[in-house]
């Protein structure tokens, strides 16, 4: 029996309405279509995809708690390893072991978190996040142990960190897995950077004065060297995403649209990031002081390209990520120039400075609302995320028949 059946003899049986008037609603109800139930979604139900949310759902008190109490049993481990190493032989082996041991233990808890619900999932990743840290200063400290200088040591401790970070991000794909890479990543690319510059390039100091001896290649070259490898880098990381979007909406591959998200968000930032540092590179100038090797008119139009180009693939991948890189492009580009330019009076560059903001914040927010409008729900942003939730559920209070009743 339907539940407007029972309504309808509970009417009855309580005297509100005759059974002339039952029948005719009886009837009145069987004409009418049924409406599917409206069932929410369960964050922690399988089925569920977890790019509902970008890193999964609300934290509850307990988690906070549990962050707040691992916390602080990971500062007593870390106090325990300095207060072991200080007085041993070989302080740097001691914190490298220590810290070894530690992801170990670490990583051994996050692969029993994994196998839970959307919360214990999250915090396995976090885990994993926090074991990669350890790994890193184990590695740091055993190379700065041995005779390897920088910055060749920094390659060597990056490329260590990204083959365990892509272990982990292996064993439990996630957003922040997904972080743990692209950090590591990034680190590495840096440090290869400068290794390959000290290398090709390097320079001659006077023991003397500490002055470089040796003028190196035009300081232009090096500007354009930067911004492209970073380009590079930036544009192998997109790629990255453009991989990892493939899977979203799959099943058996849950996390997919968020690690899509992060990775496209990471790659755009990096982009203009680095240009934005490599195009304000300063160099000794003729009267002793230092100044921009290259116009500053030049680089951010270098810049606004780069924006525009990042809000291309925006649209065209439907992937809202690129926006916020681009936005951010856009204001370093005019905050460079009004700085560069429109400064002489403090009043006019605040202004300016306060235009720039506002006008870029309310652009990047209608873009990011178009993108998808023609083409389905943009790729980054959660396809569950419009559903209502559990407590947007509204539960029809039953008919009323005391005017028909009457």
């Amino acid at each position: 029996m339907s539940t407007a059946a029972e309504h309808i003899a509970g009417w009855e049986a309580a005297g509100l309405i005759d059974q002339e008037m039952g029948d005719r609603l009886r009837a009145a109800e069987a004409t009418q279509p049924e409406s599917p139930a409206v069932t929410p979604p369960s964050v922690e139900d399988a089925s569920v995809p977890a790019s509902s949310r970008m890193f999964g759902p609300s934290v509850q008190v307990a988690e906070v708690f549990g962050y707040l109490g691992g916390g602080f049993v990971l500062a007593a481990w870390s106090a325990f390893m300095a207060t072991t190493a200080a007085p041993a032989g070989d302080p740097s082996l001691t914190i490298g072991i220590l810290g070894l041991a530690a992801a170990a233990v670490l990583t051994g808890i996050a692969m029993r978190l994994r196998l839970g619900g959307a919360r214990s999932s999250r915090a396995a990743g976090v885990v994993l996040l926090v074991a990669l840290g350890y790994v890193s200063g184990a590695a740091i400290a055993l190379v700065s142990g041995g005779s390897i200088a920088w910055p060749l040591a920094g390659v060597l401790v990056s490329t260590a960190v990204v083959l365990v970070a892509v272990v982990y991000r292996l064993l439990h794909p996630s957003a922040l897995t997904q972080i743990g890479l692209l950090a590591p990543l990034t680190a590495l690319a840096g440090s290869l950077l400068v290794w390959l510059q000290v290398t090709i390039f390097p320079e001659n100091v006077s023991d003397i004065t500490g002055a470089a001896t040796s003028s190196g290649p035009d300081p232009i070259l090096l500007v354009v060297a930067s911004a492209a490898w970073w380009l590079l880098v930036a544009s192998g990381m997109g790629l990255l995403g453009l991989a990892e979007a493939r899977g979203a909406g799959r099943a058996s591959d849950p996390t997919a649209a968020s690690r899509a998200a992060v990775t496209r968000f990471w790659a755009g930032l990096l982009a203009v990031i680095g240009l934005s540092t490599s195009i304000s590179r300063s160099a000794p100038s003729a009267d002793g002081g230092y100044a921009r090797v290259l116009e500053p008119f030049i680089g951010d139009i270098a810049v606004l390209i780069l924006s525009a180009v990042l809000v291309e693939r925006a649209f065209r991948r439907d992937a809202t990520s690129y926006i916020y890189a681009a936005a951010l492009g856009l204001i370093v580009a005019l905050t460079d120039f009004n700085i560069a330019y429109l400064s002489n009076s403090t009043s006019a560059a605040l202004l300016v400075e306060g235009l720039i903001l506002i006008g870029v914040g309310i652009g990047a927010d209608r873009l990011r609302r178009r993108i998808g409008q023609d083409g389905g729900t943009p790729t980054d942003d959660p396809p569950l995320a419009d559903l209502p939730g559990p407590d947007d559920v509204v539960v029809p209070e039953p008919l009323a028949p005391a005017a028909e009743a009457t």
